[in-house]
């Protein structure tokens, strides 16, 4: 029996890498590359419109991760447009090479991020049928799932996944949190009082595999069901490292000095619902913060005492 072809964007990010893993065994993968270097990954260029033809023959679920990330650099007007765009017009280029080559699949599935209920922090607990915010996040959000809502017309199934954060010792945020801390110089950040809405990442590709395997379709907030603080937080990881927090919070002016608009990442946030996730009968792995950060920050130990 022929193994289902799974295409997947984004093949350098931290879920893309993790999620090969994970699907394997079961499904023929390919990857959209802007440096292909192996038969099963396919050139694409988003800003000349270009993208290799063969990488679509006989794919059934296209899974569309691909995007800069909002954490590296300061938001300058070209970041902002590079954050935008390589969100939105690659799903657009995705989109239309479909439609050029008249092919119809069984799954699409984008990434999104619960920054789309806006970056503030409030006493509301968000869900999938909230309204958007008003800031930059929000409508690069809004815009991206826009994009995947094109693709009803050459897929059975569209799912978006507003993702949290993503806990993962491979990359993302997790290190860059993790080595201050593990440094001693760890500390709150702004009033501490803001939530981290987060997703371990094996969930995260689990969930994309069940999205693949069963009969879902529409928006699902991934994150784990435990709300954290950043000083909650803060100080897990600090357990986890075994190290003591002694610096006062880090002010919230300084933040913004340091990264202008983007501290918004980091001084603010609220709670997400996932009950919707859970009611469709996913179940979360770790829903526990101290076992993702166990698994995660010791796998990346490991991997760090053996380079």
């Amino acid at each position: 029996m022929e193994k289902e072809i799974v295409l997947i964007t984004g093949a350098n990010g931290t879920l893309a890498r993790r999620l090969s893993y994970v699907l394997e065994k079961k499904y023929e993968l390919r990857f959209l590359s802007r440096k292909p270097v192996c038969a099963n990954q396919f050139l694409w260029d988003i800003d000349k419109s270009y993208v290799d033809a063969e990488a679509f023959v006989g794919v059934k679920h296209i899974v569309h991760l691909a995007g800069t990330s909002v954490a590296e650099g300061r938001w300058s007007q070209k970041q902002k447009l590079n954050i935008r765009h390589s969100r939105v017009q690659s799903a657009a280029l995705l989109l239309r090479a479909l439609k050029e080559q008249r092919i119809k699949i069984q799954t699409f599935i984008s990434a999104s991020a619960v920054g789309y209920y806006g970056t503030q922090t409030t006493k509301r607990i968000y869900a999938e049928g909230d309204t958007c915010g008003s800031d930059f996040l929000s409508s690069v959000c809004v815009e991206w799932e826009q994009a995947a809502a094109g693709f009803e017309a050459v897929s059975q199934r569209v799912i978006v996944m507003r993702l949290g954060t993503i806990f993962s010792g491979e990359g993302g945020a997790l290190p860059q949190m993790s080595k201050p801390i593990a440094l001693g110089l760890g500390a709150a950040l702004g009033t501490g009082k803001q939530y981290v809405a987060w997703i371990d990442v094996d969930d995260a590709c689990r969930f994309v595999k069940f999205a693949i395997e069963k009969p879902l379709q529409g928006t699902f907030n991934l994150v784990a069901s435990s709300h954290l603080t950043n000083a909650e937080l803060t100080q897990k990881i600090a357990n986890q490292l075994q190290k003591k927090l002694w610096l006062p919070n880090v002010p919230a002016f300084v933040m913004k000095m340091l990264f202008g608009e983007m501290s918004v990442l980091l001084l603010e946030g609220s709670r997400i619902s996932n009950e919707k996730v859970k009611q469709a009968g996913f179940v979360f792995q770790y829903e526990s913060v101290e076992a993702s950060l166990q698994k995660e920050l010791s796998e990346r130990k490991l991997e760090k005492e053996a380079l």
